[in-house]
């Protein structure tokens, strides 16, 4: 509790002397709303970051041995797996839709997050866009809502 103001939780924070209406001058209430957001969110934005920082890199390989493209195609399966799980918790913690709902659009956003990938890809130099990574992508995101279930 913050001494000599009823109701208010210490963590509120100051903000110079803004005046919020119907609390005391300059105490801001921290949006728990925001916070729930942002734990839900945030980490599908940042992954999505990951995924765009890594698509940017010319002629990116994990290795230069033969089995290079093997390790490549089960990294692109990985990434759009872990991003289909990050969605499907966004969305069940945001959303009052059903289960079934939740994992469709799930798919869908993670698919279309493929599509986009692969389009930026075919502008990095070393680079190529492949409607075979976006089955790839796609094919990985629908492995890990269907047999990695929370």
């Amino acid at each position: 509790m913050v001494p000599g103001v009823s109701g208010l939780q210490a963590t509120t924070r100051r903000r110079g002397d803004a005046v919020t209406p119907g609390h005391q001058k300059g105490v801001i209430p921290a949006s728990p709303r925001l916070r729930v957001f942002l734990s839900l969110w945030l980490p599908v934005v940042v992954w999505c970051g990951a995924i765009f920082y890594l698509s940017h890199i010319p002629n990116l390989r994990i290795t230069q041995e033969w089995w290079d493209i093997i390790a490549r195609k089960i990294a692109h399966m990985v990434e759009f797996g872990i991003l289909a799980r990050l969605l499907v918790r966004a969305l069940s913690g945001s959303t009052p839709w059903p289960r079934k709902k939740i994992i469709l659009a799930s798919l869908a956003m993670a698919v279309l997050y493929a599509c986009s990938d692969e389009y930026h890809q075919g502008f990095v130099v070393g680079r190529t866009a492949s409607p075979m990574d976006v089955l790839i992508d796609a094919s990985g995101a629908w492995l890990a809502l269907r047999f990695f279930r929370v």
